[in-house]
């Protein structure tokens, strides 16, 4: 390694050690946000099922969304701790929760008096509250699954040159 080339890979290796805290941060937020309501969905379980009866979306199928859903948080907050399935994990992160901001903006439009589905204390929140978070874990997601994927690719380069 010659002398010019050591203070590009200082600042590279420090942008690594930033974006490795900041993958991190995002982590932490969706696992606490999905344990959290998927856990709640499941110890409130039938609040939740007659929640799922009433939505129109959900009703022919609210017995399997009353298990799968919680269960899907829960799986997706366990792949986010496992480094080799933290891909999978933001990308079906950033799909569910696409798909919760949805299903929010569609109930806020259509039937504003139906009572929230989510576990916790995300249920405390309005209906505009509960938008912006969701579009807030959306996006996070997004990003984690992209800062993640470049993180991967410039780890390799730097051990590649080594």
């Amino acid at each position: 390694m010659t002398n010019k080339t050591l203070p590009i890979q200082r600042r590279v290796e420090k942008a690594i050690k930033w974006r490795n805290i900041a993958i991190e941060a995002i982590i932490a937020i969706l696992i606490v946000v999905l344990l959290h309501t998927g856990i709640s969905k499941l110890i409130d379980w039938r609040s939740f099922e007659i929640q799922m009866f009433q939505s129109p979306i959900f009703h022919e199928y609210y017995r399997i969304v009353t298990f799968g859903g919680p269960i899907l948080e829960i799986i997706i907050a366990l792949m986010l701790v496992i480094k080799r399935t933290r891909f999978v994990a933001f990308i079906a992160s950033f799909l569910l929760m696409g798909f919760f901001t949805w299903y929010v903006y569609f109930l806020m439009t259509t039937i504003p008096n139906l009572p929230c589905s989510c576990g916790g204390v995300v249920g405390w929140l309005n209906w505009t509250q509960h938008l912006i978070l969701n579009i807030f874990l959306t996006i996070i997601s997004l990003i984690g699954a992209l800062m993640w994927r470049n993180n991967r690719k410039e780890e390799s380069k730097t051990k590649n040159k080594k």
